[in-house]
């Protein structure tokens, strides 16, 4: 069962993404976030003593499902193909869904009203950010003869940049639906040949 001081919490969370991307986070309130959320500011201030708190656990909620990527691990017996296909097909999968692009256009646009903001945004992508995973994937590939990378980091990041070239920056940029199933699936082969071409060891 869900408790009470999950409900509140959510309830607050759901309030202050819509009044960030009303408002903004400098013009909107903490009376305006207890309004919408229907809760005391006393119970607002027990969970979240500052917007900027509240800030900082909508992008935890951004970057949320990036962990199943983070946690993949490199398999010595699977095709890299195959491994990479499935790292993309799960990036693709949270680029495209309606959740993630409403909160990724919110983050994004408060980022650019506020220095302050795309500081927390900055200090949170490090720790989320599924490039982390891939590029210790990379790393594992490498020492597997599998992979010939000079910078594993950047690698990850190409990788992930061509995808989102696709399926993530149409939609956040000129607000366009999210991707259909044949501009996934072009966005997931395009990445996976281009690294393969680039990175796999003959």
């Amino acid at each position: 069962m869900v408790k009470v001081a999950e409900i509140k919490q959510e309830n607050i969370i759901l309030a202050a993404i819509a009044l960030f991307t009303e408002k903004g986070l400098e013009q909107t309130s903490m009376e305006a976030i207890s309004k919408k959320a229907e809760v005391s500011k006393r119970t607002l201030y027990k969970y979240y003593p500052t917007k900027d708190s509240l800030f900082s656990m909508i992008i935890e909620r951004l970057f949320s499902n990036i962990h199943t990527i983070a946690d993949v691990q490199f398999n010595t017996t699977t095709s890299v193909k195959s491994q990479l296909t499935a790292i993309a097909e799960t990036e693709v999968k949270l680029l495209c869904s309606d959740e993630f692009l409403s909160l990724a256009r919110m983050v994004l646009s408060e980022c650019m009203r506020s220095s302050k903001s795309a500081t927390i945004m900055q200090e949170k992508i490090q720790d989320l950010e599924g490039c982390i995973g891939l590029t210790q994937w990379i790393e594992a590939g490498i020492a597997a003869n599998k992979l010939d990378v000079a910078y594993p980091k950047v690698a990850s990041e190409q990788f992930f940049a061509s995808i989102k070239a696709i399926v993530f920056w149409p939609q956040i940029l000129v607000h366009l639906p999210p991707a259909n199933a044949e501009e996934q699936q072009i966005a997931i082969e395009t990445s996976v040949t281009q690294f393969l071409c680039t990175y796999l060891k003959e």
